[in-house]
């Protein structure tokens, strides 16, 4: 009796291993069903394809070698495509060059040809990958209950899925290309992308993130490059990195830095911006380069040949209004600044790349074209954008002839800390000070010869001179408070 049940054991044990079912064949190694013994499927076996739904039991661990080409056939069945699951543990390690990949039979840029890899982790499951390159799935990698913590990519591919990867509390992705996804990632955690590539994505990063770091990375032919989907705790870093044509480039971009940066042929390049600093930027034939919120800075920009250069606002009531300076915004064909806000705003370190005023007043939307806008003070440059012909308070003087004149008044030291000399050639009779928001924060008479004024109490900015004297024209120049 004992015998018999030992071989009616066997011959289920046997029986049971059939249905995972190995053909090798001259081109590819076909598998399907139950992984019940430790199992590997090595380069000399690749492709191996998967005509049906493939599981990994407790206790048993499947390890792919790197080189190894995983193809999943299609089965025509909505909501039952194959898949391949983990209760055990699956080892898929690549290496640089030798990529493990996983990718429909035929249909190689369909996102439904499989299901993906599960990871049941609530019965034990494990999947241990990096150096992968994931297709055609309708969730490349997804979890029935924890998502690791910490999940490090690199030369990673995830092309045409539905929802690539799921995240935990940290991922850091290195030299890795998302194209073709639904969205490449989702879940919240912090994010570190490293010259990565997004193409083609209808959504590469709509994300909820605690952190954001990308250097060296590029957006292309997205419909939506970048959505922060809440406030970013910690902070964004983006830096390096191309946005191109792109219907949405970058939503809700807050809390942290964009530097150095290019932006180009988007629909709305930089949108719904606050608390951010943009800067050494190019934005150039976006339809909207710039949507400034609150408590946003722009500098030394190039913001040009876009449909509207930079918007203003929303800004809500007690909120800090955005400081725009020392950019060029230049020959943008609607409106180099588009004021959405009832604010007053002085941006007179931005050059138009124009001299005539006119043509200047055509490009700016404020309250002189609109009343329930506020106004837009700025400065004209001449043609190389370094000298001050004109500046244009509409808010807080009522000339309107300020045409500066040469004169031999000099000003010194620049920056300054404390004491501010005044060399006046009896040209002027009053010296104003002017911040950048257009208040007007010192005022002294002038004589002729040297004069000396206590700035120290000032707080660190920059800040406009304007020398006024009886039958002279108005003259500015530029100071920096240290």
């Amino acid at each position: 009796m004992i015998e018999i049940k030992k071989m009616n054991k066997m011959k289920l044990i046997f029986s049971i291993a059939i249905i995972f079912t190995i053909y090798s064949g001259y081109s590819q190694t076909i598998v399907n069903g139950g992984i019940y013994t430790n199992t590997t499927w090595t380069v000399a076996n690749s492709p191996y394809l998967m005509t049906g739904s493939i599981v990994v039991f407790p206790g048993v661990t499947l390890t792919i070698e790197p080189g190894v080409e995983v193809r999943v056939k299609e089965n025509g069945v909505t909501g039952n495509q194959y898949y391949l699951e983990t209760r055990g543990t699956i080892n898929m390690i690549g290496e640089p060059g030798a990529l493990i990949t996983f990718r429909a039979d035929t249909a190689i840029t369909s996102t439904y040809a499989w299901t993906g890899i599960l990871v049941k982790n609530s019965q034990g499951g494990v999947l241990n990958y990096n150096y992968v390159s994931i297709s055609n799935a309708i969730y490349a990698i997804t979890y029935d209950g924890f998502v690791p913590p910490v999940i490090n990519l690199n030369d990673c591919v995830f092309n045409y899925n539905g929802y690539a990867v799921t995240v935990g509390m940290e991922v850091n992705a290195e030299n890795c290309t998302f194209k073709g996804n639904n969205s490449a990632f989702y879940g919240w955690s912090i994010f570190r992308f490293y010259n990565c590539v997004f193409d083609s994505n209808q959504a590469a990063l709509p994300i909820y993130a605690s952190e954001l770091i990308i250097e060296d990375c590029s957006f292309t032919d997205n419909w939506l490059g970048i959505n922060l989907n809440s406030g970013s705790y910690t902070g964004i870093s983006v830096k390096n990195t191309i946005f191109d044509n792109n219907v949405v480039a970058f939503d809700n971009a807050n809390n942290g830095v964009i530097d150095s940066c290019t932006f180009i042929n988007n629909g709305e390049a930089l949108k719904n911006t606050n608390t951010l600093e943009i800067m050494n930027s190019v934005f150039n034939n976006n339809q909207t380069a710039l949507q400034v919120g609150w408590g946003t800075t722009v500098m030394d920009c190039e913001i040009n040949d876009n449909e509207t250069g930079v918007a203003l606002g929303p800004i809500g009531f007690g909120q800090p209004a955005p400081i725009v300076e020392n950019n060029n915004i230049c020959n943008n064909t609607s409106y180099n600044i588009d004021n959405r806000t009832d604010l007053n705003l002085f941006i007179p370190t931005n050059c138009f790349c124009i001299t005539d005023s006119t043509e200047i007043e055509e490009k700016i939307m404020d309250g002189y074209d609109d009343i329930t806008r506020g106004l837009i003070s700025y400065a004209i440059y001449d043609t190389s954008c370094t000298t001050i012909t004109t500046m244009v308070l509409k808010f807080l003087v009522t000339s309107t002839d300020e045409a500066n004149a040469e004169t031999a008044v000099s000003v010194f030291p620049n920056p300054v800390a404390s004491q501010l000399n005044v060399n006046n050639d009896n040209s002027f009779d009053l010296l104003e000070i002017i911040d950048m928001q257009g208040q007007l924060k010192f005022t002294a008479k002038l004589v002729d010869g040297n004069n000396q004024f206590d700035l120290s109490s000032m707080p660190a900015g920059i800040y406009f001179l304007r020398f006024t004297g009886e039958g002279s024209n108005a003259w500015f120049t530029r100071i920096i408070k240290k």
